[in-house]
């Protein structure tokens, strides 16, 4: 065994993404897809997570020998596996759960730094920076507001750990994605794998519809490969700016090509030949990201996410006022296709939701009681009932003294077979008052802890637990770390954000001054993604989602 550990530490290192040749790269994608797949299947079916210790441990060591002898492919597949945050590979012995993400990461992170000692590394390590040295301060005070806090200072180290696991991941991808190429290797991957969990997204509302086992957390509302469908619709906001960057690079790539073409840089002869395979592989590469970019509509709006349908509303006019600004710059109508596409897959997935009936949901009525703060709900009443149309409730509690009840959609036509008259009737949202107290409650511990917090996961002791038993936390990404770290997080928090927000700047600008499509277009998409992430975690703490960190590393490429 010894022996083996050594030829795989001896063995020269790759390069941290492989380049190959065309046919390993189409491998590796298969098999990153297959992964995602199994993943799904066998801990939705209950093999996952492993039963015992000695099997996850034997598990554990393959994937660290995988790494070590290929630790570049390790870390595209953890790449791959990021959105399985429901996924559990840990048995209950050990107490916590190990995601397929973090076991490669872990695996990967070790593989480098041994591959480091034994200098046997082929490439060179990231330089320190500003970004690295706040998510260590970050990091510490977490572990200052566990030593501080007077609720449960278990509880608090506990999830301190975790967010050093995060943190460990962050560095991780910082080591193997350092400059745009790097970036491009990974997005089949990244890609590839989210179509997979997408469409497993889709299939749990469809079967909900259906009355048939779904894996839903909630019912009606699909959350994929994430614990519930708020996470969900944060990651497929991400993917949609992901996505509005990609059309945009093909668009504008797709004309500088044709341009160099008509300048003659090829024989006459050979530029209408060269320019229809060109114009063939633009087609299809913009036929399957318009296809992607219906499917996420859709499931977006399946997850009846308002504070995900928020930061899709924001990321599009952003993108939209983009292309308007681009075409009035340099007279470039065919940038003007993609927000007039892009409207057009959302109508598709809206009309595909109703023709195929794949919710239950009111969409118009959720999107009503945004604003208005009241909510329509069926209720079933008893023959004799005296109950005014107009009626507004504050509880369901209320309809008792009315000779009412509550029902699903569903239950509709079994109510009226019992002869009880079904009506329609508005309430306060409940999620309004909900929303409202955790924020008060939420500040009233800063204002008592401002300094040092009460420490990660504390919070939802004060504010107890939902409808599934699940802890609450503080609906706000800034007020949980707040609350988590103290005032050392929460500032260096923001100033991450700044510094990022200042990189993305200054890349468009230099790509717009310097005339350097790429370099333009990264800076957008480090806008626009900030814009995804930022906006639903006003209403949500994703602090501990794997994609958020692996956007930090990747954000500070220049």
């Amino acid at each position: 065994m010894v022996s083996y550990f050594q030829q795989f530490v001896n063995e020269p290192s790759p390069q941290p993404s492989p380049r190959g040749r065309g046919g390993l790269r189409v491998w590796l994608i298969s098999v990153n897809v297959f992964l995602v797949f199994f993943l799904i299947l066998l801990f939705n079916l209950g093999v996952l997570p492993v039963k015992n210790v000695g099997d996850f441990v034997f598990f554990a060591v393959i994937i660290l020998l995988f790494s070590l002898y290929r630790p570049g492919w390790a870390f595209l597949f953890f790449v791959g596996t990021i959105a399985l945050e429901n996924v559990n590979l840990a048995p209950k012995e050990l107490g916590l759960a190990v995601r397929p993400y973090q076991l490669l990461g872990a695996a990967s992170l070790l593989a480098v730094s041994v591959r480091y000692l034994t200098k046997r590394l082929s490439f060179t390590l990231p330089k320190w920076n500003w970004i690295d040295a706040l998510v260590l301060v970050f990091v510490a005070g977490g572990f200052f507001s566990a030593l501080a806090s007077s609720i449960s200072k278990g509880i608090a180290f506990k999830q301190s750990i975790v967010i050093v696991s995060f943190a460990a991941l962050y560095f991780l991808t910082r080591i193997f994605i350092q400059d745009m190429k790097d970036v491009r290797k990974i997005i089949p991957y990244f890609l590839s794998s989210s179509v997979v969990v997408i469409i497993f997204g889709i299939w749990q509302n469809w079967r909900f519809v259906r009355g048939l086992s779904n894996f839903e957390v909630m019912p009606g509302r699909p959350n994929a490969t994430f614990s519930e469908a708020d996470w969900l619709g944060i990651f497929l906001v991400l993917l949609i700016s992901f996505v509005y960057s990609i059309l945009y690079y093909f668009q504008n790539k797709a004309g500088d090509d044709e341009e160099k073409i008509s300048n003659f840089q090829f024989l006459i002869s050979k530029q209408f030949p060269i320019l229809k395979l060109n114009n063939l592989k633009f087609q299809i590469q913009n036929f399957f990201l318009y296809l992607i970019l219906t499917l996420l509509f859709l499931i977006l709006i399946l997850t009846v996410a308002r504070s995900a349908w928020l930061g899709a509303g924001v990321v599009s006019v952003l993108f939209f006022v983009f292309c308007v600004w681009y075409y009035f710059k340099n007279k470039n109508s065919k940038i003007l296709r993609i927000p007039a596409y892009a409207g057009m897959t959302f109508v598709v997935a809206v009309l595909a939701i109703q023709i195929f009936g794949l919710t239950n949901f009111e969409l118009g009525n959720r999107i009503q009681s945004t604003g208005s703060g009241l909510q329509e709900i069926t209720i079933s009443c008893l023959p004799k009932s005296e109950l005014k149309s107009d009626l507004v409730i504050s509880d369901v509690g209320e309809l008792e003294q009315y000779g009412c009840r509550h029902i699903n959609l569903e239950e509709i036509e079994s109510e009226k077979a019992k002869g009880n008259s079904i009506a329609r009737i508005k309430r306060d949202d409940p999620n309004v008052s909900i929303r409202s107290e955790i924020y008060q409650k939420s500040w009233q511990q800063i204002k008592e802890h401002p300094i040092l917090g009460i420490g990660w996961g504390n919070i939802s002791q004060i504010l107890g637990t939902d409808e599934r038993g699940a802890g609450l936390n503080a609906s706000n990404i800034f007020l949980e770390i707040w609350l988590g770290s103290g005032l050392l997080g929460i500032v260096s928090f923001i100033v991450i954000l700044g510094l990022i927000l200042m990189q993305g700047i200054r890349l468009l600008h230099e790509g717009i001054k310097n005339q350097e499509s790429r370099i333009m277009i990264f800076g957008f998409f480090i806008i626009l993604s900030l814009c995804a992430i930022i906006v639903p975690n006003l209403f949500n703490s994703g602090i501990m989602l794997g994609f958020l960190w692996i956007y930090l590393a990747i954000a500070q490429i220049k």
